[in-house]
């Protein structure tokens, strides 16, 4: 094996985070920003440069047709596929199908596969680990949703080879968290792991008994993800425009993009306040080219009343999890919540009231799979240390 440290990364739809296990917990690494999220963001300029997290999320705004993005949400995916038939109606940049079947994307004329997408990604995420370690980092754990299937896992572990990544083990996302979670405990609990991620849902059941972490059940929802509550939000900007300017931005691909990065800010904004009001200028022109501007305020009651029919949703997936495992909701003793989108005060309302426990809120639920996973990292780089870090079964 490397000399090198053995990196954690959770690869998300929306955004990336690595980690590496030299102190207690685990460390998440920060770029040179600062930042410890790393939009999963692909972004090929005119120039031939090929930008990729933060900067390549500002080009989204701008150019959105060879900007690249949740191809998480697709990797491994048919092309006849519903999700990436929904894909091509939402996304602005072009997907074909590729000789085998799969899903091609294309910008500035190259092709690529989504493998090679997600590689620069990873390539990215690498880096940010070698500058923050000072070491070479060649040997990884990168973790995936747990109802992935292996075509979507090979796709995965082939975006690493592509990024001089040796992925020692594909990990699922909850079981990481888990891992996170259980870091040094001794006693027997079981857990359950809402996992609410920017394109997918899963809901994992866990008995953690000291060192060893078994699976009770999982279950997920390929359809329902953070990303559906920024596309609602972002519809609800569009109605409104569309109603005071005649203009659907809708089929208008560049201006919409500007609509979902406003429903993100606003989503997270809602999450702390209780109200938000932005000013989106030039969205659009009119007639004689007058610039349209979009005036909008959004409550956090109105976008409760969005996400809620959202989260409902993921309760269906609970009981089908429950049912598996042959356990109540309150028979639980933690909820450990994955995923930005679980900052929403409904949603942790609603999370409550279905298992009849509060979720633990001293988890970053942005951090906790990287963390896992940098965990799990060390494990397999020293097996003396096993037995502390745990087993999973």
């Amino acid at each position: 094996m490397s000399n090198g440290p053995v990196i954690g990364i959770d690869l998300g739809t929306t955004n990336s985070v690595v980690a590496v296990a030299d102190q207690p917990g685990g460390r998440v690494l920060a770029g040179s920003d600062g930042a410890q999220l790393i939009p999963s963001v692909v972004s090929f300029h005119p120039s031939g440069d090929v930008l990729v997290g933060a900067p390549a999320k500002e080009r989204r705004l701008l150019d959105a047709q060879n900007t690249v993005y949740s191809v998480k949400r697709l990797i491994g995916r048919p092309y006849t596929s519903y999700e990436v038939k929904q894909a091509q109606e939402r996304f602005a940049f072009e997907l074909s199908e590729g000789p085998s079947g799969g899903v091609l994307v294309t910008a500035r004329g190259e092709t690529y596969t989504l493998s090679e997408i997600s590689a620069f990604v990873l390539r990215h995420v690498r880096k940010i680990a070698e500058e923050a370690l000072g070491q070479e980092c060649t040997q990884a754990v990168v973790t995936v949703p747990a109802n992935f299937n292996e075509l979507q896992r090979s796709a995965t572990k082939a975006a690493g080879r592509v990024a001089g990544l040796d992925v020692l083990r594909i990990l699922n996302e909850p079981t990481a968290a888990a891992l996170a979670y259980g870091y040094n405990k001794t006693s027997t609990e079981r857990v359950a792991v809402y996992d609410l991620v920017g394109g997918t849902f899963d809901i994992t059941i866990l008995q953690l008994a000291g060192d060893v972490f078994e699976v009770l059940a999982t279950a997920g929802d390929t359809f329902l993800g953070g990303d559906d509550i920024d596309t609602a939000v972002a519809d609800h900007m569009a109605a409104q425009f569309l109603e005071q300017n005649r203009y659907d931005t809708r089929q208008d691909r560049q201006a919409y993009e500007r609509l979902r990065a406003a429903a993100e800010w606003a989503k997270i904004q809602l999450s702390a306040k209780p109200d938000v009001k932005l000013c989106i200028e030039e969205l659009a022109y009119g007639d004689g080219g007058t610039a349209l501007n979009l005036d909008y305020a959004l409550t956090r009651q109105q976008i409760e009343q969005m996400c809620q029919p959202l989260v409902a949703r993921s309760f269906d997936v609970c009981e089908d999890a429950m049912k598996a495992a042959g356990l109540r909701p309150t028979q639980l003793d933690n909820i450990i919540l994955v995923g930005g989108s679980t900052r929403i005060p409904l949603l942790q309302r609603m999370v409550a009231e279905y298992f009849g426990r509060k979720p633990l809120v001293n988890i970053d639920p942005d951090l906790v799979v990287a963390q896992g996973a940098a965990l799990q990292a060390q494990s397999l780089a020293a097996p003396s240390r096993r037995a502390a870090l745990g087993k999973v079964a």
